[in-house]
């Protein structure tokens, strides 16, 4: 039938179908099979995929969170309406990497439907993995050249995004050596590119800022990744005084954005790059819990500095705690401290549960849409694995499979508070 319609139709009705579909479709002829898996037609299906998103009403949103009945990762996508956030049962994502960390993956960050994870939150520290639920494809990264190469202690802070330019996901890691109390600036930057397969340096300076270590988070907007950096602003004993640092993946240099003038002064572990109606925005909480606010800040006119304005301010009125996201009836998604997802009237100061539940530190908020992204370059993912080489973190942790419902909490908020301990004192001497 396909020889009376013209190629070009079909074409752009193949790019409109969702992923699970053209998988089967491929079946249909080899002619299908070689278009639909053709680097021409899956960067045409993700462009497809952004446009439909950006103009649909229909929003779907990611949340992850560690089950501590089930003891292991639970992912789910819902339908964010001004009326409901209901689960979308076609969109089931089954997490395949349990029992290779003691706990939960750190989500770096998710863009057209690839996700990457890495075991540097609760457990390692050398694992990255991009990873496609909907085609359930997968790609372990190797191990960065700073580790590999370098014989002190160093701190990875991970970026992800799309380079539209090159067509080409890119990792981004920023690597901080240990000196005794304090870090050694610049740090090492290396580049990750999906087409190239491998680690590389990048030619632009390196910027001489720090990134608290265990609490960053990145963001990924307008061709760039985002992350809350941090420098002295006199001689040793100064303020510490914030900013945001950004990586532009297309010409791969750096730069710096100013913050509102109230959070310049705020500690970086209390603040949090996110995405909210397609721009920067800053989530601020006192993780210390010594402060009851928290605030939603979002930059209106990407670079412009007099853009930033306060969404949402609150204070925290003792089950209130992370706030994660903002929802399209403009709610705030929050981690409430008892494990609970809610979702936080604005206006009226009103919450309500939404019937998901995880250990508090676990949540991850996103938008979410399906693709074909790594169904040339990834692998097969089949049961439950995480490396290529099978590593021997499996079996350091198989005896841990079987640890109490609590433990997974008490290490969350031991790792936590000895990290809050730990950059408390070095703020306060840097």
């Amino acid at each position: 039938m396909s020889d009376y319609i013209p190629q070009e139709l079909i074409l752009q009705i193949l790019t409109r179908l969702p992923p699970k579909s053209l998988l089967r479709f491929r079946c249909v002829s080899k002619s299908w099979c070689s278009l639909i898996s053709s680097p021409n037609f899956i960067a045409m299906h993700t462009r497809q995929l952004t446009l439909s998103n950006h103009f649909t009403s229909n929003t779907r949103t990611l949340i992850r969170r560690y089950d501590l009945n089930q003891r292991k990762e639970l992912y789910s996508v819902h339908f964010d309406t001004n009326q409901s956030f209901n689960i979308d049962h076609d969109a089931q994502i089954e997490f395949p990497f349990s029992g290779f960390v003691p706990s939960y993956f750190r989500i770096v960050g998710s863009c057209n439907g690839l996700l990457c994870i890495s075991d540097d939150l609760l457990g390692n520290k050398d694992t990255i993995i991009l990873w496609n639920p909907t085609i359930r494809r997968k790609l372990n990264l190797p191990i960065p050249h700073a580790t590999l190469e370098s014989s002190e202690e160093n701190v990875g802070v991970l970026g992800f995004g799309f380079d539209c330019n090159a067509n080409d996901y890119k990792v981004v890691r920023l690597a901080y050596v240990q000196r005794g109390d304090w870090y050694k600036v610049p740090p090492l930057v290396e580049v990750y590119t999906v087409k190239e397969g491998e680690w590389r340096g990048v030619s632009a300076p390196a910027p001489r800022y720090c990134i608290a270590e265990h609490f960053w988070s990145q963001a990924f907007v307008s061709g760039k990744l985002h992350w809350i950096a941090f420098q002295r602003s006199g001689g040793r004993g100064s303020m510490v005084s914030c900013l945001v640092l950004w990586f532009d993946l297309g010409n791969e240099v750096f730069g710096e954005m100013v913050l509102p003038e109230s959070l310049v002064r705020e500690s970086p572990m209390n603040m949090a790059l996110g995405v909210v109606a397609e721009s920067l925005a800053v989530f601020q909480s006192n993780r210390c819990m010594s402060g009851r606010c928290c605030s939603i800040w979002m930059m209106r006119e990407y670079g412009a500095v007099e853009s930033w304005s306060r969404l949402f301010n609150t204070d925290l009125d003792g089950h209130l705690g992370i706030p994660l996201g903002v929802r399209k009836n403009g709610e705030v998604l929050m981690a409430a401290r008892s494990g609970e997802l809610i979702s936080h009237k604005t206006r009226t100061e009103g919450s309500r549960n939404l019937g998901i539940f995880g250990t508090k530190s676990s949540f991850y908020v996103d938008s979410y849409c399906e693709s074909l992204v790594l169904l040339l370059e990834g692998k097969e993912v089949k049961g439950t694995e995480a490396s290529d080489s099978e590593s021997d973190s499996s079996e350091e942790y198989e005896e841990e499979e079987e640890e109490e419902d609590d433990e997974v909490q008490s290490r969350e908020h031991f790792v936590e508070l000895a990290m809050i301990q730990f950059l408390t004192a070095l703020l306060s001497e840097f």
